[in-house]
């Protein structure tokens, strides 16, 4: 066999490849002049670039994937899973990519694993992934999570179903959204699919220790996600005991109240002053004094045994019914119903709960609040892990409090919530959000830059695990009979405002322009998609 000089990209990729022309990036003949002037270029497209890079990087995933499923299909199809040599099939496939690729061998045994995955169980999601609708390490998670699935009956409709999720969204999805949509799909499917996985998951906790460089090693250790997160809420709440002139870093705290739980021995404030106000408690006895909440969501008849629902506990995500039931029990559990028990149901099925506070519709009613969190389940930032229940609710369209019914009310449609540096960015920086329901009637949002590029917020939210919260209705005390000059209304002040915020208010009506422009168009590609839909 004659020798191959250098690399070169296969005939199948040059016909069939979107971008046809990349490989002659990396040619090493490439020159200054043929490199495209990056400094006059704008920002928005600077940002669409990187976009596209994502895009490209999929379908270069996806063609990696085709070529490792059919020299799998080669090398290990027509032989059997053991074939009595010193390696097996798959060994022995994954050693010629693993040295080709200079890899190990286990990365090499994976990327053959995903790949007949992928054809195999998900054939519709790797369509996606050749589309650039899924990153290359989105993809590995939907792998990873409908491993239990592999050859059940309901294996197509999961794959079809993922697929057409992945379809309804335009931009990226973040790893946390991604993972809730599928364990959702997985669950509603086959629950002891879940079931399975939990088991496998608890029964393989461990805990283990990784060096690291120059004398640095890393601790790690899997157990339950209640666990998990009383142990973290233990960690954080020892290392904030230390006064503010501590001069340690808030994660090098965190790293000396671990060892000092581990170890039961003192955790001592550094700051050196003699009277050093802080209260330090003792190791033993930090998980007594620390109030620590963990918030899981699930429907009534789930935690009472009459249904099997998924649940979902916030910084997670889903769990099974069985999960819901289990934190249920726990002598230290408190269920409180979203909807108060005496609440009496509308003849449409609906319930009406009150928005806000009596005496400040800014702020909303503690029943708002909550259901806005559950409703939101993490940050609404694309990509932003926070979870609800640790970030702010926030008003999209900002409230008028020169006069409240102008615009910007305190009701579910214009709230959601945003973790507190986008909060603090969008507040007194040039960035705009909206947010409005779709076509299908999901719940979206939508960032535009300083520069007005349009970003796609996140694709989905818990009412789709959650279907119930729909049935939940909220009264404003923006009514009719309770806005100034009418009946019953306080009469209004006669004395103009003391402080006009003029440039607040410039900088508000130019958001609300903003979004007037958004929503026009968004209504513009809504009509054409129709006439689309019509023609098919």
């Amino acid at each position: 066999m004659a020798a191959v000089a250098g690399w070169e990209m296969s005939r199948w990729w040059r016909a069939r490849s979107p971008w046809p022309g990349l490989p002659a990036l990396y040619t090493g003949d490439v020159h200054a002049d043929d490199v495209t002037d990056l400094i006059g270029t704008h920002v928005n497209e600077l940002l669409g670039s990187m976009a596209s890079t994502q895009r490209a990087r999929s379908y270069l995933a996806w063609h990696n994937y085709q070529l490792a499923a059919e020299l799998h299909r080669r090398l290990v199809g027509d032989r059997g899973e053991h074939d009595f040599l010193v390696v097996d099939g798959l060994a022995d496939c994954a050693a010629r990519i693993a040295v080709a690729l200079a890899i190990t061998q286990h990365a090499a045994e994976q990327v053959i694993l995903q790949a007949v995955a992928l054809r195999d169980r998900l054939p519709q999601v790797a369509q996606r992934l050749q589309q650039g609708r899924i990153s290359p390490e989105r993809v590995i998670s939907v792998i990873a999570r409908t491993d239990l699935i592999d050859g059940a009956d309901c294996a197509a409709e999961v794959d079809a179903q993922i697929a057409a999720e992945l379809d309804l969204h335009d931009g990226p999805w973040s790893a946390e959204r991604l993972r809730d949509m599928v364990d959702r799909i997985v669950y509603r499917h086959d629950p002891d699919a879940v079931r399975e996985r939990r088991r496998r998951a608890l029964d393989a906790r461990d805990s283990w220790v990784q060096p690291k460089t120059d004398g640095i090693a890393q601790v790690s250790t899997s157990m339950s996600a209640e666990n998990a997160r009383i142990s973290q809420a233990n960690i954080r709440a020892l290392a904030e005991s230390a006064c503010s002139a501590d001069p340690r870093t808030i994660g090098q705290r965190r790293s000396d109240a671990a060892f000092a739980l581990m170890s039961q021995t003192r955790f001592e404030c550094l700051c050196g002053d003699e009277s050093c106000p802080a209260e330090i408690p003792e190791p033993g006895v930090v998980a007594a004094q620390t109030k620590i909440v963990i918030h899981v969501v699930a429907e009534e008849k789930t935690v009472t045994g009459e249904a099997d629902s998924a649940g979902f506990v916030a910084g997670h995500g889903v769990i099974s019914g069985d999960h819901v039931r289990d934190l249920a029990a726990r002598p230290d559990a408190v269920i409180k119903p979203l909807v108060p028990p005496d609440t009496p149901q509308n003849p449409d099925g609906t319930y009406t709960l009150s928005a806000h506070q009596p005496a400040d519709p800014y702020r909303p009613s503690a029943a708002l609040d909550t259901y806005i969190r559950v409703r939101d389940g993490h940050s609404v930032i694309p990509g932003n892990a926070t979870s609800s229940f640790d970030g702010d609710v926030d008003h999209v369209v900002e409230y008028d409090h020169a006069d409240p019914a102008a615009g910007g009310q305190t009701c579910p449609e214009n709230l959601n919530v945003k973790d507190r540096f986008f909060h603090i960015l969008k507040t007194f920086g040039s960035w705009v959000d909206d947010q409005y329901r779709d076509r299908r009637g999901r719940l979206r949002q939508e960032f535009i830059t300083p520069e007005g590029l349009v970003i796609p917020g996140e694709p989905e939210n818990l009412e789709v695990l959650f279907p119930g919260l729909r049935r939940i209705r909220f009264t404003s005390a923006d009514t009719p009979q309770q806005r100034r000059g009418s009946p019953g209304a306080p009469p209004p002040d006669p004395r103009p405002p003391s402080r006009r915020r003029t440039r607040l208010a410039a900088k508000y009506a130019r958001r609300e322009q903003e979004r007037e422009r958004n929503r026009r168009r968004r209504e513009r590609e809504e009509r054409e998609r129709d006439s689309r839909d019509d023609v098919d």
